[in-house]
């Protein structure tokens, strides 16, 4: 090891992970990276059918009978762009922005959900001056978009303790997590031409602050989507026919859609009216969200004629209108037993009005199978009742506590004596892959761990520096404890 402190080595890491895309599916860059990175360092490493990571470092001298631990993080990010920039996730590298205090990206999401998880494990195998048992790091694919690692080989997982390094503020451990639920609504795009007798409109919400759908779903942020979709359907109700020329919100099913728009078309004879009736739903919109979120920026203007050529029939914008406000959004049930804690929730994510199909992308929460079986019905039977099929996609199981984990008080104790704070032990409306490996491996004592971030899966998202190196400390201190 050479000079360098373990915080330079943990930020370089970090850069080298922000210079090579990988958003969710597309991860095949970043294994690349570090499948090679460990054969330069002189590690044993597979990649397993997934596309997973793994690495093993053997004990320390005089470790070798310590129980074998494991640090995981996932590969995958979510690319989100602020409104206006110009961002190929499959292409431009992150910019990230180190201030001295704080990471953050220009213009886009950072990553550090969890590019930081990476780069903590990183250091952590180049480190040949700790002391630990035989170690192995897991590099998942495809966590913020599916929780791949469901499929994982339970071999992998074969060890005594699992530290997830997917966690989102220093101070804090996780000790369980709710499971969650990929849904789908589709419906046939059927076009029609497009009336001389008709005025198109344009709706326009951004500047919200969006953020993760878990962790932040009861924050009272505003979901676009269901916003603009509200302000339309107010034309219904009084009797003015709308069809949909376009509509879009959303940049990923598991983020709380910053931004949506819509293009309509309304009799031109009811044009003031419809229009008045959209710019006076500012004034609800504030009175509901004005606090949560003072940056947004809602616009009613109306449209060149020539600039729509087709639009969707008033039955099936009607239906369309219908279903995002109708599916439950948001928190559906809170914790009877953990204060604070959301139970149950879902979050309408990403709307796509294509040429041929509708589709609408949502995501399901809960620590508690019935409820989530009670969100589930009752979006499909909404969902078929507006004409729109229902589809279930990937599964990720929750994580209960372990009432006789021996990681949890050793963490806390070990977190005490670095910073002379208590540690809060805590469950979460989020969504982790220590659901997965429970699965595979019931045996194993699993916490979460990770520095303080902010804002993730959003433009906004932070990495506090100084929590990336208590992280450090507290992860190697550790594994000292469990030799």
């Amino acid at each position: 090891m050479n000079c360098r402190s373990a915080l330079d080595i943990i930020l370089q890491e970090f850069y080298k992970i922000c210079e090579i895309p990988h958003p969710s599916h597309h991860e095949e860059q970043i294994g690349a990276y570090l499948f090679q990175w460990a054969k330069d360092h002189g590690l044993a490493v597979t990649k397993d059918r997934l596309g997973d990571i793994i690495i093993e470092k053997p004990a320390a001298p005089g470790c070798e009978a310590s129980p074998r631990v494991i640090l995981q993080a996932h590969m995958d990010m979510v690319c989100v762009a602020a409104e206006g920039v110009s961002f190929d996730p499959l292409r431009d590298p992150i910019k990230v922005i180190n201030d001295g205090k704080i990471l953050h990206a220009d213009g886009t999401s950072l990553g550090a959900d969890d590019g930081i998880g990476v780069a903590l494990c990183l250091y952590i195998l180049q480190d040949n001056t700790l002391r630990h048992g035989p170690l192995r790091v897991i590099f998942t694919v495809n966590e913020e978009d599916g929780m791949a690692s469901i499929d994982m080989p339970a071999e992998h997982l074969d060890g005594d303790y699992l530290v997830n390094l997917d966690w989102e503020w220093l101070g804090s451990l996780c000790n369980s997590a709710a499971g969650c639920d990929f849904i789908r609504f589709r419906r046939e795009a059927k076009w029609e031409a497009v009336s001389p007798d008709d005025t198109a409109i344009e709706v326009t919400l951004k500047g919200l602050q969006g953020g993760h759908s878990g962790v932040g779903i009861n924050l009272g942020r505003a979901n676009a989507l269901v916003c603009v979709a509200s302000a339309l359907s107010r034309l219904a109700e009084s009797g003015i026919p709308v069809k949909v020329t376009a509509f879009s919100g959303g940049q990923a099913k598991n983020a709380i859609p910053a931004a949506a728009q819509a293009t309509v078309l309304v009799p031109t004879a009811l044009s003031q009216q419809a229009l008045q009736l959209l710019k006076d739903y500012e004034q609800d919109f504030v009175s509901a969200f004005g606090e949560k979120e003072p940056s947004y920026l809602y616009d009613v203007a109306v449209q060149e004629a020539h600039s729509v050529q087709q639009c969707l029939g008033v039955e099936i914008s009607k239906s369309l209108l219908g279903l995002l406000v109708t599916l439950p959004n948001g928190v559906n049930t809170m914790s009877p037993f953990v204060p604070s804690l959301v139970e149950s929730s879902q979050n309408l994510g990403l709307l796509t009005v294509g040429p041929a199909e509708i589709t609408l992308e949502a995501m399901e929460r809960s620590c508690v199978n019935y409820r989530a079986e009670e969100i589930l019905r009752a979006s499909r039977l909404i969902g078929e009742l507006f004409g729109f099929t229902y589809e279930q996609g990937d599964h990720a199981p929750a994580w209960g506590v372990n009432p006789h984990s021996k990681l949890v008080p050793l963490t806390c104790d070990v977190y005490r004596e670095i910073t002379g704070k208590d540690m809060v032990v805590e469950p979460v409306h989020g969504g982790l892959e220590c659901g997965a490996f429970f699965e595979k491996n019931p045996c194993l004592d699993m916490i979460a761990i990770g520095p303080s971030l902010t804002d993730v899966h959003s433009p906004d998202e932070t990495c506090d520096i100084e929590s990336v190196a208590v992280t450090a400390e507290l992860i190697t201190k550790i594994l000292g404890r469990l030799v």
